[in-house]
């Protein structure tokens, strides 16, 4: 079996989901988790943590490279995410895929979809809730080789503005892999990434097309739920990931069983468990209009502060 570590660099209070995530994460026993942090991360068998301030990690990073870097905020930190292996490859070495991720999400099975076949590749997934890359010379370093019509990881790591050069869209490192390097690339999607409360306040997965759903965590599988010409479905998922949901109320008492709906984590039903989640699957339309007002007035008072 490959050996797979997932680094976290954090600095910061953690995301309401942490909780959740945690418990994902330990029932994952076959896969590392390698945390940066200042906050209070408890270490398990396959948590493994390293407690320093974010000024220490900002010595770290620029000790990886000959030339002085910007990471000036802690959020600064996504840019460098495909160079993870670059920056601490003396914390992976003997791993033979390394990664990065985000903490507001849950994970099911790892391995049901991380198969020995899916990693003869070299790169997977490539979004900034999570992606894996194979630990090598020319995996660690590919996000260094400057290709035309690329961003170059010196501009990148030069700036303090957000360029995206870890994610999709941007001509940044992952379009780099997938455009140049397709047979190197598991870019299956059989994750979940949610809608955010102003596109849609219910979940939609965004990356497989269901609306109005919930998810079941039971053990360590978690299923996509929806009821779909009046008939309850379920999809199994590698993650989901619940971004903009910091309203999230963490309500569960019975982690080997629960249940995330669009504003609370729950323990699963017992009693009228069809009734219970046909009310947690309903269309929401008039948080949608509020989140999208709300947004709307923040987006012209910073406007109006930036004139």
């Amino acid at each position: 079996m490959k050996s797979i570590v997932i680094i976290f660099p954090y600095f910061g209070t953690l995301p309401v989901q942490y909780k959740m995530w945690r418990v994902s994460a330990l029932q994952n026993p076959s896969i590392d988790f390698m945390f940066f942090t200042d906050t209070d991360v408890e270490p398990a068998k396959n948590i493994i943590v390293h407690k320093m301030q974010f000024a220490d990690f900002q010595q770290i990073v620029q000790k990886a490279f000959d030339f002085p870097i910007v990471l000036d905020r802690p959020y600064k930190l996504c840019e460098y995410k495909q160079a993870y292996g670059h920056i601490l490859k003396d914390y992976i070495k003997g791993y033979d895929f390394w990664g990065f991720g985000d903490l507001d999400l849950v994970y099911g099975d790892l391995r049901t979809f991380f198969t020995e076949e899916a990693l003869l590749h070299k790169f997977l997934l490539g979004w900034g809730h999570l992606t894996l890359l194979r630990n090598d010379d020319d995996a660690v370093g590919y996000f260094m080789q400057h290709i035309d019509g690329y961003q170059d990881y010196k501009n990148a790591f030069t700036t303090s503005k957000i360029t995206f050069f870890d994610e999709y869209g941007y001509n940044g490192c992952s379009d780099k892999w997938r455009d140049q390097r397709p047979q190197d690339c598991w870019l299956e999607w059989p994750f979940d990434n949610a809608s955010k409360p102003k596109q849609s306040y219910h979940f939609n997965s965004l990356t497989r097309g269901w609306k109005q759903v919930v998810f079941e965590h039971i053990d360590n599988k978690l299923y996509m739920l929806r009821f779909h010409h009046g008939n309850l479905e379920r999809k199994e998922s590698l993650y989901a990931h619940f971004q903009h949901r910091g309203f999230m109320k963490d309500k569960v008492t019975n982690y080997s069983h629960f249940l995330v709906t669009p504003n609370a984590i729950i323990d699963y039903p017992k009693h009228f468990v069809s009734l219970c989640l046909r009310w947690h699957c309903r269309n929401r339309s008039l948080m949608t209009k509020y989140y999208q007002w709300k947004d709307r007035i923040i987006w012209k008072l910073v406007l109006s502060k930036t004139k």
